[in-house]
């Protein structure tokens, strides 16, 4: 007999379903040795080797748990497997076919779409061999591997599948559908699913199952003096009798959080009531679930209820403990609450309350993974939930922030503009050397607060336009890692560091001419190589401060991690060991050699080696030191496990170093000044009045640095966690100081402003109230005329 239903199968190799009579039976045509032969609905996908030459007939795949289908039923327009992820088609062509498999749910000889993946993958689908038409696709890929796709589309990165002439595209990778063999455990190596300390089993000691808050610190014994023993027997099973036991379990006595725990202990703890945070997901097990289950057998209930039990293997006892799917599977208490979707349609994690489902996939996490600096969902959802931080929205937390670097920004940046106009004019016109050093200190402290004032404009700017657009949370990665972000942080480093050098520079000015106490008549053209390394030493000590960070050849200490954008494997700062960890996966035993010493270079040229480089190879953008914040600042708060924590703490120091000895030089110069004036000649006055505004300078900026170098050491120490406190350094504590300088060293001329302002006031008020003129001076009159008669 051929063709029937193989309700016993009478030929082991499956001949008994080639060579079909009856047309609705025929699945596919192929050649069996050479010969024409036609193979039935039920020869597919069974394994057998010999009924097709080019083993067509085993051409199969699953589009999800416990579906098995033949690539001819994908996206044909009938759905196979219960969650219809055979039907999913995101990748066809735009040219249809008469495939070579026809379904028997599908009309026959019908033209169908052509997935992208059957393209030149040598196997024939279509009955006309369009599929393997070469001058019908356009090909993509690089000289050693290609793929192809419509004419008219563009080529795009492709993940290849090692040791195979397979491909996955980016859209379809990690979609838990193994195009590749590795592709899941590859994915679960890179991404982090939280699934690594998840304990969803009770441990059980003398019969007794027992949640985890009753367990003594050896897990061998247990606590009575808080915990009790509790039947526990789910829904209406508990009327069938003499085939099932309850289960006896060691629970606490009061009500606990339930959010941390999985499986067995969640359902548990939340069936007998002493959750704080979760209600019980069980519900009643009918009669027609469990069909995934041999073992599982038909129960009735005293109130004539069909339930269903699962036999325990070498027992006469019947196991309750089953939840039912939606789609008529079950699954143990252990599968259930546990971060893993083990029904297949989610139903065992949908009730749950120690879960976070990712918005685009079906992905479950712990709620511990929400709002940390791990990205475990591919479309950033994680990170993106109300109770998220406010950094992750935008770059400024709050409107007070954002309106406070406006208003900071554009008074430092107006103020130290005229500052640095006037300051740079009176240079020229110093008539000593040692004069000229101090105005020239002035200048490029005003330059210093100057940068500081354009870096709040420029972040301002950037955080408005990120706020416009609505999706900064989910593209903050993209910030991080931007040429902008580095260049705020260029700015900004080298700004504050200027002003503090050019301090420290002239405080060692200012030493020098209090030590000589009568100013020298030197010109400036007889110190030209002094001046030199004094002008320009603070100008470049700044800028190798700022820009070293961003300097290729410093990468491999300055760069925290790579940065994919679209990449649905690497997500979020990729640092170096998930990429091992990848490497693991895809290069096998040739991944031995990779370890935190390899360059960013070579594992550049390993992802790249992954993809198909085209359009253009994968290439993760660097998140330097700047990208750890999105108002780019230094990294002034590290911990000891930051790569770069000695680069800042170095620096950090230095900084406090050059004001300990700004301070000493200060007093010093206030001890001698005080008691040698009558020495300081013709320039005395000046001298000191120059002294007063510089000292004024530098106890702002004392007071700007101090509180963070404190709350910096305290960070490192781990005292405290100030992580969270750079929008408030960026904006308030360091660029304050931009605002105040420019104000006390050109006092008078403000003075002389804001003066000249209120008597152009007062004039153009007269002109225009005549009669305020005149009732004002007879008011002067008539206070003149009162006072001469009082006199009298």
């Amino acid at each position: 007999m051929r063709c029937f239903i193989p309700i016993l199968r009478i030929c082991a190799n499956g001949q008994d379903q080639t060579n079909c009579s009856d047309p609705d039976r025929v699945a596919m045509q192929c050649l069996s040795n050479g010969y024409p032969t036609n193979i039935s609905i039920w020869g597919y996908c069974k394994g057998f080797e010999d009924l097709c030459d080019d083993n067509y007939n085993n051409e199969c795949f699953e589009p999800e748990p416990d579906c098995t289908i033949h690539k001819g039923q994908k996206c044909d327009g009938h759905v196979d497997c219960y969650l219809g992820k055979d039907e999913i088609c995101t990748n066809n062509t735009n040219i249809n076919c008469v495939r070579r498999f026809q379904s028997q749910n599908v009309q026959k000889n019908i033209s169908l779409p052509i997935p992208l993946e059957w393209l030149k993958d040598g196997q024939k689908d279509c009955i006309d061999e369009t599929d393997e038409d070469e001058t019908q696709w356009k090909k993509c890929g690089s000289n050693y591997f290609t793929y192809y796709e419509d004419l008219n589309s563009d080529c795009e990165s492709v993940l290849l599948c090692p040791s195979e002439s397979e491909f996955i595209r980016l859209p379809e990778l990690c979609d838990k559908i193994p195009t590749c063999l590795f592709e899941n455990d590859l994915c679960a190596a890179v991404i982090d699913l939280g699934m690594g300390d998840v304990n969803n089993t009770s441990p059980k000691i003398n019969g007794l199952k027992i949640l985890p808050h009753c367990l003594s610190k050896g897990y061998e014994t247990y606590r009575f003096s808080n915990c009790s023993i509790r039947e526990h027997m789910s829904g209406y099973v508990s009327t069938v009798l003499n085939v099932t036991k309850p289960t006896m379990v060691i629970l606490p006595n009061e009500n606990i959080s339930c959010l941390n725990l999985f499986g067995e202990n969640y359902v548990y703890a939340a069936c007998n009531n002493i959750c704080l945070d979760a209600d019980c997901p069980l519900i009643d097990v009918p009669g027609d679930t469990c069909n995934n289950r041999s073992d599982s057998v038909r129960a009735l209930t005293w109130d004539n209820t069909v339930t269903t039990l699962l036999k325990i293997a070498n027992s006469s006892w019947y196991d309750h403990q089953i939840f039912p799917c939606f789609n008529k599977k079950c699954v143990q208490y252990q599968q259930v609450c546990d971060l893993k979707d083990d029904c297949g349609d989610g139903s065992d994690e949908k009730n749950c309350k120690n879960n976070f489902k990712c918005n685009s996939s079906d992905t479950y996490l712990d709620l511990r993974q929400v709002c940390n600096r791990v990205v475990s969902c591919g479309d950033y959802s994680d990170g993106c939930q109300p109770e998220c931080p406010p950094s992750h929205f935008n770059i400024f937390e709050n409107n007070h922030l954002r309106i406070g670097s406006y208003i900071v920004g554009t008074m430092s940046t107006v103020l130290n503009t005229v500052s640095l106009v006037r300051s740079g004019s009176k240079l020229t016109h110093q008539e000593t050397y040692e004069m000229f050093l101090n105005q020239l200190g002035i200048t490029m402290i005003h330059l210093g607060d100057w940068c500081l004032g354009l870096y709040l404009i420029a972040v301002s700017y950037f955080d408005q336009i990120r706020k416009m657009s609505g999706d900064y949370c989910q593209k903050r990665y993209e910030w991080y890692s931007s040429t902008e972000c580095s260049f705020l942080g260029v700015l900004s480093t080298t700004g504050s560091q200027l002003s503090l050098f050019a301090m420290t520079m002239l405080a060692i000015s200012r030493v020098t001419i209090v030590r000589r106490m009568v100013l020298q008549e030197c010109r400036m053209y007889t110190s030209a190589v002094k001046l030199g390394i004094l002008a320009g030493g603070p100008i470049l000590a700044s800028l190798m401060i700022a820009v070293s960070p961003i300097l290729p050849i410093f990468e491999d200490y300055f760069v925290n991690g790579l940065y994919y954008k679209d990449s649905p494997l690497f997500l979020g700062t990729v640092d170096k060991l998930r990429h091992f960890e990848a490497f693991k996966v895809y290069f096998g035993e040739n991944s031995s050699s990779w370890s935190n010493g390899s360059s960013w270079g070579e594992i550049r040229s390993a992802v790249a080696d992954m993809f198909s480089r085209d359009p253009k190879e994968m290439r993760g953008e660097k998140v330097d030191f700047y990208g750890n914040a999105g108002v780019c600042i230094f990294k002034y708060l590290v911990r000891t496990d930051d790569p770069q924590w000695g680069f800042s703490t170095a620096v950090l120091t230095m900084n406090c170093l050059c004001f300990l000895f700004i301070a000493i030089s200060y007093t010093l110069i206030g001890y001698r000044t005080s008691r040698s004036g009558r020495n300081a000649g013709r320039f005395g006055g000046n001298n000191r009045e120059l002294n007063a505004k510089i000292f004024a300078i530098i106890v702002t900026d004392f007071f700007c640095w101090i509180p963070l170098g404190v709350v910096a050491f305290l960070h490192l120490a781990e005292v405290i966690d100030a992580t969270s406190w750079y929008p408030y350094f960026s904006i308030l504590i360091l660029p304050i100081n931009s605002v105040i300088n420019p104000l006390l060293y050109e006092s008078n001329f403000y003075m002389g402003l804001a003066r000249s302002a209120i008597s152009f006031l007062v004039r153009s008020v007269r002109k225009i109230c005549p009669t305020l003129q005149t009732t004002a001076t007879s008011a002067r009159e008539y206070r003149t005329e009162d006072m001469t008669e009082t006199s009298l």
